[in-house]
Order: structure tokens, then C-alpha cells, then sequence
């Protein structure tokens, strides 16, 4: 045993309660060993000087690899039943990954670290950094994290929102699947961070040159390095997405949380899978965007297995993973015209723009398919997508001379027809002298004579007595008049007397 450790022991066992011993056993201890009063101080008072010396070090901790998790969360497996993951509906994101997977983009997850261990994301995490908190001037150190380093559980969600490997099924996809994360962690939780260590994590991320910056952490008061941090990010052509916060405008600023709240940043919202705001989310008009924050399952650590959570910080999460769409398609765009792409594109709730969503929730497949507006400096539309193009049109069959010539054709032939048609009309008016009624019964002189009147109708024993044909009266000659001939034919009859 080492003298230091001895001293501590000694010390320990010194600071022991145990009962007072009499003045008379202590006289009978100092006589019989005098030296073990003097050598039990000296022992005492190097323990003092070690422990004076340990908390005099400033920053002095465990080494950073060397500490364990005081609480370290742990998932479970989806059961066999779970289909594919629900953002893939609600995103609309098979449509979008036809036409990006966000390959070639970084993102940055400035959170409690990632598990790269997991299966689902497997060759999507880089190496990152690690920054611990110490008690000197410069406030933190900063380190390379290890692999598994994730306690958690926050950034290794953020992360499998973000870039999850697809996998067969899709039970678990991020939004941009081919995209990179970079890790950036802090061991006591951002939340526990001073501003000058999250100003620094977030330097971080513009010196590893990531295209896209995921901050699901919010501050209540504006604080100028953090602020000044975010600002350098922006300039450096990186789109910044935060979240809303989770305090529903209850806490000290009213609902108003940095860096959402800071301009340039995408400050997200957060709905429930009905499209509805969700009652923690922070509103105000500095909120951006709107995602899903409800129940979700996540990429948990420990080297596998899922968890549920919900928030604005997941909700953020997907809208990084659809600015890594948009960059890895659009590689030309600044980090603004990104940013304006997302906004332009989202999907209004309650049909325009409000406090709680923004200007709607994220449409992945619309930011890729979005043609923004011509301006005035753009008339020909160029760097605007496709020009819209006007109307095709073809020329008439016939000019108006060929159209005038059929037209009247045509009325000449209609002419014709409606003449032929009413011709015997015509005649038969013309017979009646123009009058209404049947034909007369006279023919014209020089026409042919009309056909006889029927004979009229004799008993049943009359018609034998005719049957020589004596009751056909002979033809009238021409001019003489059909009546005057009939009444010379007539027989006269006297009745005797």
C-alpha cells in the first residue's frame, strides 16, 4: 500500500464515527505506544495536503475515456408486426428518394454524442469530437469521442432521423439514407454546457466543413457566443436548422429560444402525425417550419435496438435530413437558397402561414421538385429550373377565304334540299287554289277523267240479277258532264193507277 493511499485510508477510518474513549484508556494508550499519536497526525495531515492539492488542480477529472455512464438508455427490439417507418408516409419520401438519397452531404449533430454500433448506422457516422467541461479558464477540452459514445440516447436519434441506413422492410430509414453524420458531443449534456463550450462545438462543425447543422438544443436568453458562433456558420455557407423548443411559451422568454429564434436559422416546429401543433411546441413568428414530433421510433444505443421519444429536436432532425436532400441534388445552391427552397416548398396547415408551423410542414419531394418564382433581374428564367413555356398551338385547317366559300357551299346545298322537299307541297297548295282543305272533285278538262264513284251497295239477292254487268253505267264521253248523263239515263217509271 502506497503512502498516499494509506493516508486516505487512515483519514477515512479517521472521519469513522465510533465512541470516545475514556481519559483514562487514553493515558494508558499514550504510555504504552508514544509514538503512534505523532505518526496517526503525520498520516492525518498528508491526507489534508493530498486532498488540498487534488481540488487545488483546476479542471482536474478522470480521464475523459475513463468515465462511465451515470445513466446509459437502452432500446428494444420492433416487434416482427412493425412495418415500415412512418415518416417514409407522412414525408412522401419514396417519391424523393428517386430523385436524392443525400449522398455526398454531412451533417452535423452538436448533441450527447452517437452510437455508431448500430446496424442501421453502419459507415454514416465520421469520427466527430468530444468536448468535456472543466473548471479552468478555458472551460472545456476537446477530444476525439469513441464509437459508442452515446448515453443518452438523444444524438444517437437525432442521427438515425438524420441518415439511418435503409434496410429491408424500411422499419427504420432516415430521411437523407446516404448521408454522413458528424458527431458532436458533450459529456454533460448540452444542456449543461456553458455558451462559450457550445460556441466552440458549433466552430466545430464549420471547421470540419459540414453542409448542414443540426442543433436540437434551445437556450432561453440570447447569449453573444453562441449567437456570434451561429453567425460564423452561416457565412460559411452552412444551413443551420434548430429546434423550437419544448416549453409550449411557458418558460421565462415567452416561448422564444436561441438558436431558433436567431435570423438565417431554420427554427422548427413540431406537429403530431395528424398535422395538428403539437402543445409543447414554442410558437411565435420566428418559427420557420414545421415537422413530426410525436411518438416516433428511434435508432437507440447500445449497439441495437429502437426506443420511442417526441419533440421539436426530432422534428428538427427531419429537416436536416431534407436540407442534405436538397444539397446533395442542388450542389450549386447557397445555404439561403436552400433554406428559401424548404420554406417556399412546405405544406401550409390551416391553409397559410402561422406562429405555431410557420410556413407549413417539410416537403422533401417539394423542395426537390420546387421552381421558385422569376424575378425581375431573371426574365429568361435562367438558375430557375424550366421556364414556363407558353401554350402550344396549331394553325386552322382552312384560312378565312376557303371557310367563307364552304360556308356558302353549303348554304346552297341546303337550298336545294329544302326545295326538293317542299315541292310536291307546293303543288298540291297551288291545286287547292291556295286554299285550306281536300282536292275538289273536278279535273281540269284536258286531264284524264277521274276514276268513277263506287257502285252503291244492293240487297244480297239484287247482286245475281247483275251479274251480266248491266249496273256499269258506260263511260262518259269527253266534255259532257258527269251528272247531266246520269240523270238522261234514268228511266222514268209511272206508277198505275
Amino acid at each position: 500500500m502506497s503512502p498516499v493511499t494509506a493516508a486516505v485510508t487512515t483519514t477515512a477510518r479517521a472521519a469513522a464515527p465510533r465512541p470516545r474513549p475514556s481519559a483514562r484508556t487514553r493515558r494508558r494508550f499514550r504510555a504504552r505506544y508514544p509514538g503512534r499519536a505523532h505518526r496517526g497526525a503525520v498520516a492525518a495531515l498528508l491526507a489534508a495536503a493530498v486532498t488540498a492539492v487534488t481540488l487545488s488542480v483546476p479542471g482536474a477529472t478522470a480521464p475523459a475515456h475513463a468515465q462511465s455512464c451515470r445513466t446509459q438508455v437502452r432500446g428494444e427490439e420492433l416487434p416482427d408486426s412493425a412495418g415500415p417507418h412512418p415518416l417514409i408516409d407522412l414525408l412522401g419520401l419514396r417519391h424523393a428518394w428517386d430523385l436524392s438519397t443525400g449522398d455526398g452531404v454531412t451533417v452535423a449533430v452538436v448533441d450527447s454524442g452517437v452510437d455508431a454500433r448500430h446496424p442501421d448506422l453502419a459507415g454514416a457516422v465520421t469520427g466527430g469530437s468530444r468536448f468535456d467541461v472543466t473548471r479552468d479558464a478555458a472551460e472545456f477540452t476537446r477530444t476525439t469521442p469513441a464509437a459508442d459514445e452515446d448515453c443518452e440516447g438523444h444524438g444517437t436519434g437525432i442521427a438515425g432521423l438524420v441518415a439511418a441506413r435503409r434496410a429491408e422492410g424500411d422499419r427504420m430509414t432516415g430521411v437523407a439514407p446516404a448521408a454522413r453524420v458528424h458527431p458532436i458531443r458533450s459529456v454533460d449534456g448540452v444542456d449543461r454546457a456553458t455558451h462559450n463550450t457550445v460556441a466552440a462545438m458549433i466552430d466545430d462543425a464549420v471547421d470540419a466543413g459540414v453542409e448542414v447543422l443540426n442543433l436540437s438544443l434551445a437556450v432561453v436568453e440570447d447569449h453573444a457566443p453562441i449567437r456570434e458562433a451561429v453567425a460564423r456558420a452561416v457565412a460559411a455557407d452552412i444551413v443551420v436548422v434548430a429546434a423550437a423548443g419544448n416549453e409550449g411559451n411557458s418558460g421565462p422568454s415567452g416561448g422564444r429560444v436561441y438558436p431558433a429564434a436567431y435570423p438565417d436559422v431554420l427554427a422548427v416546429g413540431a406537429v403530431d402525425a395528424a398535422g395538428r401543433p403539437l402543445d409543447a411546441s414554442n410558437r411565435g413568428p420566428w418559427v420557420d417550419l414545421a415537422a413530426y414530433g410525436g411518438p416516433l421510433p428511434l435508432v437507440a444505443p447500445g449497439g441495437s435496438g429502437y426506443r420511442t421519444d417526441s419533440g421539436t429536436s426530432f422534428a428538427a432532425a427531419q429537416v436536416s435530413g431534407a436540407a442534405a436532400l436538397v444539397r446533395a441534388r442542388y450542389p450549386d445552391l447557397t445555404a439561403a437558397e436552400t433554406a428559401e427552397r424548404l420554406v417556399a416548398s412546405a405544406a401550409p396547415v390551416g391553409g397559410t402561414r402561422n406562429d405555431r408551423t410557420g410556413a407549413g410542414i417539410v416537403d422533401p419531394f417539394g423542395a426537390l421538385t420546387h421552381l421558385p418564382h422569376l424575378g425581375p433581374d431573371d426574365p429568361e428564367g435562367e438558375g430557375a429550373g424550366i421556364a414556363v413555356q407558353p401554350l402550344p398551338t396549331t394553325p386552322p385547317l382552312l384560312d378565312r377565304t376557303e371557310a367563307l366559300a364552304l360556308a356558302s357551299a353549303g348554304a346552297l346545298l341546303l337550298a336545294l334540299l329544302l326545295g326538293l322537299v317542299a315541292a310536291p307541297g307546293v303543288r298540291r297548295a297551288a291545286t287547292r287554289g291556295w286554299r285550306t282543305g281536300p282536292l275538289p272533285d273536278t279535273a281540269p278538262a284536258d286531264g284524264p277523267a277521274p276514276a268513277p264513284a263506287p257502285a252503291p251497295t244492293r240487297p244480297r239477292g239484287a247482286a245475281l240479277e247483275r251479274l251480266d254487268g248491266s249496273d256499269v253505267p258506260p263511260p262518259v264521253p269527253p266534255g259532257r258532264n258527269r251528272a247531266a248523263v246520269a240523270r238522261s239515263r234514268t228511266p222514268t217509271t209511272h206508277r198505275s193507277r
